[in-house]
């Protein structure tokens, strides 16, 4: 389980358990990432803020998701939504790829995708 950015993490935990338990997934370990949202940082002698991101795999929670997927100590992930991962959609998908293929593993969202319009 990975919480959101900026929410109580009791809130978090108990809106993630709740899921897992109606899907009957055993939790078995709770990740926190703090490295999303994007933060701002602001820099003394500046009027603006710069922006400071990290991709999903550059950051200590999705690194160990992959750790405890890739050595069979989990089978997927349960996230509140997408933005957990990567507002980036290139960089959504990549890690839904690749978790996917590389270790036929999970990924799911308690607040599903939004479904794309056609064009």
């Amino acid at each position: 389980m990975v919480l959101s950015p900026g929410a109580s993490p009791d809130e978090d935990w108990h809106t993630l358990q709740a899921e897992a338990d109606q899907h009957g997934y055993a939790i078995g370990a709770r990740l926190h990432d703090v490295a999303v949202p994007v933060s701002t940082t602001y820099f003394p002698g500046l009027r603006t803020g710069r922006s400071i991101y990290s991709p999903p795999w550059q950051r200590p929670g999705w690194r160990e998701v992959e750790r405890l997927v890739q050595g069979e100590f989990a089978d997927g992930v349960i996230v509140l939504d997408r933005h957990n991962i990567s507002s980036s959609d290139d960089e959504y998908h990549a890690v839904i790829k690749h978790l996917g293929e590389r270790y036929q593993a999970f990924v799911h969202l308690v607040i599903p995708e939004e479904p794309t319009a056609p064009t």
